[in-house]
């Protein structure tokens, strides 16, 4: 019996996180100029789209209808995926430490986020349930 102790306690501490659908621990990547921001923001599942805002403010900085979607992938690197970086901006190339990435593309737009160690894993997840889209995996370059 107690081998399943830490077990049930880890389920039952999982359950109420699994019905969040908004996450605050993220920054969104802007390129501003030749300067790369970050900038806090909640991403919000509703029904139909994933609404980024900024923390601070509450505006709208990207609405992204699930239908939208074409890509997603996440990465743990130093940057987000290199090619798609440079992309965005060059000056990913010299940031330093691993971090949790998420970029999502639409038809119309992309948003490049960092997500915090706490809540990558369950983002991902609500993610792909909420969308339907697989999330791919993209590998560090080294």
């Amino acid at each position: 019996m107690r081998r399943w102790l830490p077990a049930l306690v880890f389920v039952l501490l999982s359950l109420p996180a699994a019905a969040q659908e908004t996450f605050s621990n993220l920054q969104l990547t802007v390129q501003e100029g030749d300067k790369v921001k970050r900038i806090d923001i909640t991403a919000e599942f509703t029904a139909d789209a994933l609404v980024v805002r900024n923390k601070e403010t509450k505006e709208v900085r990207r609405t992204i209808p699930y239908d939208s979607i074409r890509t997603a992938e996440y990465s743990y690197a130093k940057s987000p995926r290199w090619k798609t970086a440079i992309f965005v901006s060059p000056l990913f190339l010299f940031t330093s430490g691993k971090q949790h990435w998420f970029m999502v593309t639409s038809a119309s737009e992309q948003a490049v986020v960092k997500l915090d160690k706490s809540v990558y894993r369950l983002f991902l997840a609500t993610f792909e349930t909420r969308t339907g889209k697989k999330v791919e995996t993209v590998a560090d370059s080294k």
